[in-house]
């Protein structure tokens, strides 16, 4: 049974490929990191692209082995972390 909901938020530039993902047993928790998410984001614009899965477990190797695509990302799970990334990769290409 799919109890876990997933966040899983992908931005890319050039051949870099980042992930955050959140897992909850709430959808509502979900989607509220998702607003704190944006509200953090130094970055505006087109450069995240949002999924929402559902799965048994909470982890995203879960996600992964169900879904090929995602293996190629690297996975941030703390949010902050994740967001500096993205800032200064979208800096360093000139996406902002």
């Amino acid at each position: 049974m799919y109890k876990y909901f997933h966040l899983i938020v992908i931005s890319q530039f050039g051949n870099q490929a980042l992930a955050y993902h959140y897992a909850s047993l709430e959808s509502e928790a979900v989607s509220t990191r998702w607003d704190t998410l944006m509200e953090k984001s130094k970055v505006q614009g087109p450069v995240y692209s949002l999924h929402m899965v559902k799965s048994a477990s909470p982890d995203f190797k879960g996600i992964q082995e169900r879904d090929p695509y995602f293996q190629k990302f690297e996975v941030f799970e703390d949010l902050d972390e994740f967001l500096d990334t993205v800032y200064h990769l979208a800096q360093k290409t000139n996406a902002i």
